[in-house]
């Protein structure tokens, strides 16, 4: 047997995001680019406007390979390694998360332009914010 693989139907990808943000045009999806990174769905994405969920310097690195504005970029991983966050702060992704009440004491400092963001929930891999 070969190589797994899998088909994605980006057409339908376009119409359940734009039935999204129809239906709840307050709310801003970030897609978690762990699920998937796969250059087609990502560039997608970026041009319907979607934010991404980046867990790594190499996932938040390829996102912004597209183009997409930091702004549109949470940096989330619960294993925050200290030249991540450093990183994410050098290319101006200033927003990350926290799982949960236990790490915002973390040994690792958030750098001074960064913001922590615990105000959201993921569903399917997406994490939701409010405008």
């Amino acid at each position: 047997m070969g190589d797994a693989f899998y088909v994605l139907d980006l057409g339908l990808l376009v119409r359940l995001f734009q039935g999204w943000v129809q239906a709840m045009p307050r709310v801003r999806p970030f897609y978690a680019v762990k699920c998937s990174p796969d250059r087609a769905l990502l560039t997608t994405l970026a041009a319907l406007g979607a934010g991404f969920d980046c867990a790594s310097k190499a996932e938040i690195s390829q996102v912004l390979d597209l183009g997409v504005a930091t702004d549109r970029i949470i940096f989330a991983n619960p294993c925050k390694m200290q030249s991540h966050v450093a990183y994410a702060a050098s290319v101006g992704v200033n927003l990350t998360t926290f799982d949960s009440e236990s790490e915002v004491p973390s040994p690792i400092p958030l750098l001074p332009s960064q913001t922590a963001f615990s105000a959201g929930f993921y569903h399917s891999g997406m994490f939701l914010k409010p405008e």
